[in-house]
Order: C-alpha cells, then structure tokens, then sequence
C-alpha cells in the first residue's frame, strides 16, 4: 500500500484546503477539548522518506515542546496539506501510519522517539 493511501486512510475528515481556516477555526470552537494543530505540506515529488526523515522527527519534537506526549500526541490534529486537499489526521493516527510504513510495534517506535529526542535539549 502506498504511504499516501494509509495517511489518507488515516483522517477523520477531507476537506478542500481553501476551506481549512475556517474549519480549524470551528473545530477549536466547539471541541470540549484544546485542540493543537500541526501544519504539514506533502509536496507531490516528495516520497516517504522525506516524512520519515523530516516530517516526522520535527513533530515529535513539537510534541515534546509542548509538553505533549510525544508518543500519543493527544490533542493534536495533524493537518495534511496534498494538492488541493487538506486531511485532518489526528496525531495518534499520525504516529500509527508511521509505525505501520515502518513496521515498528510501540517498544521499537519508542527508541526511534528517544532517538529523535536526543538532538533536543529540553
């Protein structure tokens, strides 16, 4: 399966990405819950490699940053920008496409975390 299907597979909603200030901003409007969103642009000649390289060390340091687990992502949306099309992903979908691209249960996605952590001084 294609990385971009199982991201895709992966959201709770589509929408075109002209539409996605005003929906991020109705989301935090009536969720019960703070929602933090993280901002990804998935160029169409970038492959999974540079998710695995760039995109996602960087959000889990964000995660860290705020405070946030950074292997649950709790309250976090990622929002996937390809083409014209904007999918909110929730960030423990995120995490789980990652490790299923990689093929990582939680005990080998945790060291890759710690990895990623360690060029981090918190």
């Amino acid at each position: 399966m294609d990385f971009k299907d199982i991201l895709f597979s992966k959201a709770d909603s589509v929408i075109q990405g002209k539409d996605y200030n005003r929906v991020s901003y109705e989301m935090r409007e009536k969720g019960n819950e703070r929602l933090i969103f993280y901002e990804v642009i998935l160029p169409e000649d970038k492959g999974w490699e540079y998710l695995r390289d760039k995109v996602y060390p960087e959000f889990i340091r964000f995660l860290k940053m705020k405070k946030i687990d950074p292997e649950a992502a709790p309250g976090t949306i990622v929002s996937l920008f390809y083409r014209d099309r904007c999918y909110l992903i929730k960030g423990s979908e995120f995490l789980k496409a990652f490790m299923e691209m990689e093929g990582l249960n939680s005990s080998a996605f945790h060291f890759r975390v710690l990895r990623w952590l360690s060029d981090l001084d918190i």
